[in-house]
């Protein structure tokens, strides 16, 4: 909950900031959705290592481009996003799956830098917030039960995004991104440090 406070005073005092200068400035807001392919990066259990398969979501949120030069802008988001990861193993003749599906608000905080007056690249910090998850075990392809608690689940998450966006026309862009969890998805699980969400993003968007 401390967590959540200090991103949410932050975010005040980000808004603030950004209202007073985008008075003076070319600003504009959007809205923007799309899809990803994300996976949870690494599982251990029983003495073995299991790589996550990527999972198809969705994601949906505003924006705000405010220019800070010809070349740089600040763009910060808010963004629902679906996330999930599939891991598979094999004993004898029992195969076992374990299939999450997880909903965050994601905040990314980035800088533009404009290639050209079409081309930019993206990179800056994220902070995601966890909202729900569901996790679903499978034995030889059958659902044995499914859990929606949260308590094993960071409730925050630290991480980042590198990516290129494209304007189509002077209020549509299309943008292309890798999204990477610094924290694992557990909460204070050592042994379980790999276990992150990672992957890509593709989404169109439409500013004002």
């Amino acid at each position: 909950m401390k967590k959540l406070f200090v991103i949410g005073f932050g975010l005040v005092l980000s808004a603030l900031t950004l209202t007073t200068k985008a008075q003076n400035m070319d600003a504009k807001f959007g809205i923007k959705a799309g899809g990803n392919l994300m996976m949870g990066g690494k599982f251990e259990a029983g003495g073995a290592s299991y790589t996550s398969k990527y999972v198809p979501g969705f994601q949906a949120g505003i924006f705000l481009d405010l220019p800070l030069s010809e070349r740089l802008s600040f763009m910060p988001e808010v963004m629902y996003a679906q996330k999930g990861s599939k891991f598979e193993g094999s004993i004898s003749s029992t195969t076992g799956e374990i299939r999450t599906k997880a909903a965050y608000i994601d905040i990314p905080v980035l800088l533009a830098i404009n290639a050209t007056p079409e081309l930019h690249f993206v990179l800056g910090p994220q902070a995601s917030l966890l909202l729900n998850q569901k996790t679903t075990t499978y034995v030889n392809g059958q659902s044995i039960g499914s859990t929606t608690d949260k308590d094993d689940f960071r409730k925050s998450i630290a991480g980042g995004i590198v990516g290129l966006g494209y304007k189509l026309n002077p209020n549509m862009n299309l943008n292309a991104r890798y999204n990477m969890d610094f924290q694992s998805v557990g909460k204070d699980d050592v042994n379980q440090d790999k276990a992150r969400f990672s992957g890509f993003a593709l989404s169109l968007g439409y500013s004002f």
